[in-house]
């Protein structure tokens, strides 16, 4: 990046908000500083009301913060959201509103986040024939060199979408980059679904699955059943003394399992500690911990940003160890600047920063 914008083409969709961050007081002035008071409070009866005291209002989304992200990179970007709202700014790129976004309320609290989102019926109703409407109103958005396809668990009609686009096999991306967003505790079948999608598309086109620690158990524990430990990584029987159950198997094991259970080209994790994916090769674990940095001012928005370096990483063909560093660092810089970087930005940071242990 160092030596110019990266050459890479980058379409975002299909979600977007307006994130209102707030300060959460009990009370005349007793401003809750903590989440665990927080849940205490309400689940004693202690309080049955909090007042939620807006601070700022941004523009936000899965959608639209990786678009920012990748476009502070230097990628060429499209964005393909839900942005009809008061408070959403014009974008440096071109874009096509699906309707009204999300209303997302922050409960900004000293040591975590809490978000409350009110989703839009626009989201709730969004499929293909809107997607279609905007890919007739572009230049074939959808034929970017990486897709970044978000926030599954808000769109209810993103499964039927995925099917229909696999089934068309028109316009598609070199890479289909997917993060679902917080599917944890999500219906086990409609996560079978979503899957079955997925590898409908991967017979089509590069699908890699992207998501965070929790996510990725949730999902390893719904498609795939105890496996061996042992180093010939043989499966199991469920009932053999030497299985475990996946909830309980280290990252690597976890990835390998999930990957091998859909079929897809690339499954990443990112999480605080460090980002690991593995691809087609089974055999194949990527691991690049993260930078040891001074402690966060924002709680939320990290893995979006983690998203859009990996994407672009991914889209200019780097080495996947370059890829998920970027990634590392785009995330780790706006947790602790509260803005996302650039190139430069980056750089700075990484010369300044302390490397991992």
């Amino acid at each position: 990046m160092r030596g110019g914008p990266p050459g890479v083409s980058i379409t975002a969709l299909p979600d977007g908000s307006i994130d209102v961050r707030c300060r959460v007081e009990f009370g005349a002035g007793g401003v809750v500083r903590s989440r665990e008071r927080f849940g205490e409070a309400i689940a004693s009866g202690a309080h049955k009301s909090a007042r939620l005291v807006p601070t700022a209002r941004d523009p936000g989304g899965q959608a639209v913060n990786l678009a920012l992200g990748a476009r502070a990179l230097g990628a060429d970007v499209r964005l393909l959201g839900h942005l009809d709202a008061e408070g959403m700014p014009p974008f440096p790129f071109p874009t096509h509103s699906f309707g009204v976004p999300a209303t997302v309320h922050l409960l900004e609290f000293a040591d975590e986040t809490v978000m409350l989102a009110e989703e839009s019926p626009d989201l709730r109703s969004w499929g293909y024939s809107e997607l279609s409407a905007a890919v007739d109103a572009m230049d074939r958005p959808l034929s970017a060199d990486v897709v970044c396809w978000g926030n599954w668990v808000s769109v209810p009609r993103t499964t039927a979408t995925l099917r229909t686009l696999a089934d068309r096999r028109d316009s598609l991306p070199g890479t289909l980059l997917v993060d679902p967003g917080d599917l944890v505790d999500s219906d086990p079948d409609a996560i079978r679904d979503l899957f079955d999608a997925l590898a409908a598309l991967e017979s089509v086109t590069d699908v890699v699955f992207n998501a965070n620690r929790r996510e990725i158990r949730a999902c390893a524990a719904v498609l795939d059943p105890p496996i061996r430990t042992s180093e010939d990584g043989v499966r199991a029987d469920p009932s053999d003394p030497r299985s475990v159950e996946i909830a309980t198997a280290d990252d690597e094991t976890q990835l390998r399992s999930l990957r091998a259970a859909t079929g897809l080209s690339g499954v990443v994790m990112h999480a605080a500690d460090r980002a690991v994916m593995t691809t087609t090769d089974r055999e194949s674990v990527v691991a690049v911990p993260n930078l040891e940095t001074g402690p966060p001012v924002r709680w939320t928005g990290g893995g979006d940003r983690f998203g859009a370096g990996l994407a672009v990483g991914l889209g200019a063909g780097w080495p996947l160890e370059t890829a998920l560093a970027c990634g590392n660092a785009a995330a780790s810089y706006y947790l602790t600047h509260d803005r996302t970087g650039g190139a430069d930005d980056l750089a700075a940071f990484l010369a300044d920063a302390a490397p991992p242990n």
